[in-house]
C-alpha cells in the first residue's frame, strides 16, 4: 500500500485470498469466483483468483499500480485498475545471492536465488523462498498460539535468444502453503452473546468432532491453510521491423483448503472449511509499434482466458441456535473472456500529443452441479438437499478512452483523460439456499475523469505529480446481504445502481543532498451512494432479538458516505551515509495513515478505525553493496489496528493486522 495512494490490500475474512480496492473500487470476493475490479498481473498474465494472487508474490524485481478503467494496452478490462508484478529475469552474467529474515514471534524468511548462463544465447534464474513462524495471535481461553507461516515456493526461468531478433523465456512455478490460518476477534456475538475482545490480538476457535471428521480434519487441528499452487508459461517476443510481436501463454493450477473460525469463539457457530480447485489458462497476442520516436505509437492484440473451478464449502453452524447443523454448498463453474483491443498515442505537435483506445470482451459464465445439503442433528432432524438448475452470465461491451498530454514546459507535462471501463457480471456462489441467490449480478461500469501535472525539477532532484479524479459509477458490484427467512443473513453481491467517487492524490520524491531520498504520497478521497437501498443490518438484528423471527428491513442510503478511507499519507526518508571510503549506513524511516473504513454503511460495528504505523531500521554494507546487515523495527508503535471487519452469522468479526516486530536481515548478492 506504500506504492501509491489511495491502495487498500485485504485478506478476504481469515483466508489466505487478497482483495485490491483502487481510489474506493474493489470487491469483497468471499466466493472467489467473481472477476476483482482490480486485476493483479505477474510477468504479464492476468490472475484473476485472489488465492492466485497472493502466492505469486516472491523473487520480484518490481511492482507498477495503475490507476482507473484499464485493458487498452493488454490483457483484460477492469474498472478500478491494475497492479503489476514483474518477477526477476535470467541474467547474461553469473549471479546469486540469499537473504535471512528473522524476528520477533520467532518468525524466519529465507530468500535464495542463482541466476546465469548455461551458453551464449540460454540464460536461466531459480529462485526460492520459505517463511516460517511469526504467529501472533492468542487464544482468548487457552493462550494458545496462532498464525504461523509453514510456506514456501520455487520459480524458474529459462530464457532464449535463438536468433537477434527473438527472445523466449519458459517458466514455472510451485508454492505451498501450510500455515496457521489468521485467526478472527469478536466484534458482536448476538449468538451466544460472547463479550466483544477488547484486545483485537487475542481470538478463538473451537470446531466440533463431527465437522472435523466429515471436512478430513485431525482431531485438535487449529484453523489452517493447506494451499498447493503451481503454473508454467512461455513469453515470446520478436522484432518484426516495423513492429514487435509478443505472445504470453500461461497455465495456472490451485488447490486450496482453508479451515476457519470467523466467529472467534469456542462455539460452533460460523465455522469455515473451504476447498477449491481451480485452474486458468490464458493467451495473449499482442503487436506494438517498434521505433519509440514515431509520431505515431500503437498496440493492438487479443486476449484470451479460461477458467474451471470446483468448490466445496463447509459451515458448522450447530452452536448457533438459529442453525443446528452442518452444512455443505458445492459448484463447478466455467468461464471464459475473448477481447480485442487497440491504443494509439500520436504526436500532434512537439509539445501535444493524444491518446484513443478501445477494448471489446466478451465474458461468458456457466454455473452448475450446484447443490446445498445439511447434515441432521438431533436437535435438527429434518433431511435437507437441494439441487439447482444451471445458471449463465454473458457479458459483452465495449470500453474506451481518450486524453491529451501537453508538455506546457520542458519539466512539466499536463494531461487530462476520460475513460470508460467495465467488468462482467457474476454469481454469489456460496451459503445457498433459495434459487434467487443465483441471480447473477449485472456487469459494472465507470465512467472516469481525470486530470493531472508531472513535474520534474533540478536536474532530476524534485519529483512532484498530482492529479485529481471524478468517477460516475453504475451498477457498482458489491459484497451486500440477503435475509432468507427461517434461514438468517447471508452474504449476497448485489449491484447499486449510481454512485460517485472523486478525490485528489500527491506524490513528492526528492533528492536534495547526494545520499538522502525523501518521498511523499498524499490521497484525499469522497464517495456517496447516489441510489441504494439495502439490508439494515441494525433493524434486522434488533427485530431477532425481541421477536425471534428474521426479517428483511431495508434502508435507502442515498447520500450516504461509502465509508471508503477518505485520507490515505505515505511517507519516508533514508539517508546513506558514507562511513569511510568503503562502508556505509543507511538509516531509514516510513510511515502511514489511513483513515477510518467502513464497509457496510450505517453500522459503525464494522467501522475500522483511522491508525497510523511507523517503520525504522538501519543498514550497514560496503560500498559495492555485495552483501548488507540491517536491524529493523516494524509498527515501532505497536499500534493495534484492524485491516478487515466483516459479517458472520449472527455475528461481526474482525481480522487484526500485524503488531511491532522488531527483527535482523542479512543478504548477499554476488
Amino acid at each position: 500500500m506504500n506504492l501509491a495512494p489511495n491502495l487498500t490490500v485485504q485478506p478476504q475474512g481469515s483466508s489466505s485470498a487478497v482483495n485490491f480496492t483502487l481510489r474506493g473500487v474493489g470487491l469483497n470476493d468471499f466466493t472467489a469466483n467473481n472477476t476483482p475490479s482490480v486485476m493483479t498481473y505477474v510477468d504479464g498474465v492476468a490472475l484473476p483468483i485472489g488465492y492466485m494472487a497472493g502466492a505469486a508474490m516472491f523473487d520480484m524485481s518490481g511492482v507498477d499500480v495503475n490507476t482507473g478503467p484499464s485493458g487498452f494496452t493488454h490483457g483484460q478490462t477492469v474498472t478500478a485498475g491494475e497492479i503489476n508484478i514483474k518477477t526477476a529475469d535470467p541474467t547474461k552474467t553469473f549471479h546469486y545471492g540469499a537473504s535471512e529474515d528473522i524476528a520477533t514471534y520467532n518468525r524466519s524468511i529465507t530468500n535464495l536465488y542463482v541466476s546465469g548462463p548455461l551458453s551464449s544465447n540460454v540464460q536461466y534464474r531459480i529462485a526460492g523462498f520459505t517463511q516460517q513462524g511469526g504467529g501472533f495471535q492468542k487464544n482468548i481461553s487457552t493462550g494458545q498460539s496462532l498464525g504461523n507461516a509453514n510456506k514456501g515456493g520455487l520459480r524458474a526461468k529459462i530464457a532464449w535468444q535463438p536468433d537477434d531478433m527473438t527472445n523466449i523465456v519458459f517458466s514455472g512455478n510451485w508454492m505451498q502453503d501450510n500455515s496457521q490460518a489468521m485467526g478472527a476477534f469478536n466484534v458482536q456475538d448476538l449468538a451466544r452473546n460472547t463479550p466483544a475482545y477488547q484486545d483485537n490480538l487475542k481470538t478463538g476457535w473451537g470446531f466440533t468432532p463431527a465437522f472435523l471428521k466429515l471436512t478430513g480434519n485431525s482431531a485438535g487441528t487449529k484453523p489452517s491453510y493447506n494451499n498447493t499452487f503451481w503454473g508454467a508459461g512461455i513469453n515470446f517476443t520478436r522484432s518484426l521491423g516495423f513492429a514487435d510481436l509478443s505472445t504470453i501463454t500461461a497455465f495456472q493450477q490451485m488447490y486450496v483448503h482453508n479451515l476457519m473460525d470467523l466467529d472467534g469463539t469456542r462455539y460452533a457457530i460460523y465455522d469455515d472449511d473451504v476447498n477449491t480447485d481451480a485452474n486458468l489458462f490464458s493467451q495473449e497476442v499482442k503487436l506494438a509499434s517498434h521505433n519509440p520516436h514515431d509520431r505515431l505509437q500503437w498496440d493492438v492484440g487479443m486476449y484470451y482466458d479460461r477458467t474451471q473451478m470446483h468448490s466445496v464449502i463447509y459451515n458448522d453452524y450447530t452452536g448457533s441456535g438459529s442453525r443446528p447443523y452442518i452444512q455443505r454448498t458445492s459448484y463447478n463453474q466455467d468461464q471464459q473472456a475473448f477481447s480485442q483491443y487497440g491504443h494509439v498515442r500520436f504526436t500532434v505537435t512537439k509539445r501535444l500529443h493524444v491518446l484513443a483506445g478501445i477494448t471489446h470482451e466478451s465474458d461468458d459464465r456457466d454455473l452448475y452441479n450446484m447443490q446445498t445439503m445439511r447434515y441432521n442433528t438431533a436437535v435438527y432432524p429434518t433431511p435437507y438437499d437441494t439441487h439447482y438448475g444451471r445458471r449463465g452470465a454473458l457479458t459483452n461491451q465495449f470500453a474506451g478512452m481518450g486524453g491529451l498530454e501537453y508538455q506546457a514546459l520542458d519539466n512539466l507535462m499536463l494531461y487530462g483523460s476520460i475513460r470508460k471501463g467495465f467488468k462482467p457480471g457474476g454469481f454469489t456462489a456460496n451459503n445457498t439456499v433459495v434459487a434467487s441467490q443465483l441471480t447473477p449480478t449485472k456487469p459494472e461500469s465507470l465512467l472516469a475523469y481525470e486530470v493531472g501535472f508531472k513535474s520534474d525539477y533540478w536536474n532530476h532532484k524534485l519529483r512532484v505529480n498530482g492529479n485529481a479524479f471524478w468517477y460516475d459509477y453504475h451498477g457498482q458490484q458489491v459484497a451486500g446481504l440477503a435475509v432468507v427467512p427461517n434461514y438468517g443473513v447471508v452474504g449476497q453481491y448485489v449491484n447499486i445502481p449510481k454512485s460517485r467517487i472523486w478525490g485528489v492524490e500527491l506524490g513528492i520524491d526528492a533528492n536534495p543532498i547526494p545520499g538522502l531520498l525523501l518521498h511523499q504520497h498524499f490521497g484525499y478521497e469522497r464517495g456517496n451512494y447516489k441510489d441504494y437501498s439495502a439490508i439494515d443490518t441494525t433493524a434486522v438484528a434488533a427485530t431477532y432479538v425481541k421477536t425471534g423471527k428474521l426479517m428483511a428491513l431495508y434502508r435507502s442510503y442515498a447520500g450516504v458516505d461509502m465509508g471508503i478511507p477518505k485520507l490515505t499519507l505515505e511517507g519516508s526518508a533514508s539517508y546513506k551515509a558514507k562511513l569511510d571510503a568503503h562502508w556505509t549506513l543507511t538509516p531509514y524511516i516510513d510511515y502511514s495513515y489511513r483513515g477510518s473504513q467502513v464497509d457496510v454503511p450505517g453500522n459503525n460495528l464494522y467501522r475500522m478505525p483511522a491508525y497510523f504505523l511507523m517503520n525504522v531500521g538501519l543498514t550497514f554494507a560496503p560500498k559495492s553493496g555485495k552483501w548488507s546487515v540491517s536491524a529493523y523495527a516494524n509498527n515501532v508503535l505497536d499500534r493495534h489496528y484492524d485491516v478487515t471487519r466483516q459479517t458472520g452469522l449472527n455475528g461481526i468479526f474482525g481480522i487484526p493486522g500485524t503488531p511491532r516486530m522488531v527483527g535482523g536481515r542479512i543478504r548477499v548478492d554476488l
